[in-house]
């Protein structure tokens, strides 16, 4: 299951240092044609950050440091074109603006293009294209892109399937504590993908995953304590407690667990109440 995240990677480019600055000394720094300033200025704007929304001011900013060939300007214009702010909603846009900062070495960019080919978004839909783009951005440490890429190996979409390799940037992601990464690791332990099958190591990827609040893992938890499986014996009361979390953050399956549940009475009133104490245990950190 990979996760299309096209521009979502813009918000963690996204510069804070607007908030260690004053408003006036960052206008100061923009005029005086700084393109870190007049990114940090332009973000303020897009963001609301001490002064009124504006993305037209935004733009301004951002146009003037990209006219400097600051790839950060870049990948914020192509960011207000992906999403329609205070433009008209254009893909093609989107993604020329992300090829121009691509060029420049940007990971963000990088990525972004990945995305946009791997959707179809500004371009046709070329897999092989998205792989080559989340691979450069991969390169540089880019969590996003390197679970995306292991999903790429892992599924054999855009290059030869290679579970060593999708292990490999899985792990990457991983190490920066990417839910996504553990859940898919912990799937491939569950099953014996690339790897000698081996309950205990998958239990405890795909539950990191869980803790870390990513819905399918907690779907995947919910059965595995519906079902007795990754080693762990059935227990009704931490399945409907994942299951509580799971269905809360959008996973469908567990939803549908829970409604099994429900209709054949298959926790008492106690068991209810403690899986409903134990859903609120987990989320507040302390399961």
């Amino acid at each position: 299951m990979r996760l299309i995240l096209a521009f979502a990677a813009l918000a963690a480019a996204v510069s804070a240092h607007a908030q260690d600055m004053s408003i006036t000394d960052l206008q100061k720094a923009a005029d005086a044609g700084d393109p870190k300033a007049q990114v940090d200025l332009g973000d303020a704007y897009a963001d609301g950050h001490g002064v009124a929304q504006d993305y037209g001011q935004a733009m301004a900013q951002y146009q003037k440091a990209a006219a400097q060939n600051n790839a950060s300007a870049d990948v914020a214009i192509a960011g207000l074109y992906e999403r329609g702010a205070g433009v008209a909603q254009d893909d093609t846009q989107a993604l020329a603006w992300n090829r121009k900062a691509a060029d420049l070495g940007d990971m963000i960019a990088e990525y972004n293009l990945g995305a946009a080919y791997d959707n179809g978004r500004g371009a046709q839909r070329d897999l092989a294209a998205a792989f080559g783009w989340y691979g450069k951005a991969a390169g540089q440490g880019l969590a996003d892109a390197q679970y995306d890429l292991g999903n790429m190996y892992e599924t054999g979409e855009g290059t030869t399937q290679d579970y060593a390799q999708a292990m490999t940037w899985y792990r990457k992601a991983a190490d920066q504590n990417y839910a996504a990464a553990n859940y898919n690791l912990g799937l491939m332990y569950l099953g014996g993908e690339g790897v000698t099958q081996d309950d205990a190591t998958a239990f405890s990827l795909i539950e990191k995953a869980a803790q870390a609040g990513f819905p399918f893992a907690q779907g995947r938890m919910a059965t595995i304590y519906d079902q007795g499986q990754a080693g762990q014996a059935k227990d009704p009361v931490k399945a409907y407690a994942w299951a509580l979390l799971a269905s809360d953050g959008g996973d469908p399956d567990a939803g549908d667990l829970l409604d099994r549940m429900d209709a054949h009475h298959e926790l008492s009133d106690d068991q209810l109440k403690a899986a409903s104490d134990l859903a609120d245990s987990i989320a507040a950190g302390s399961p």
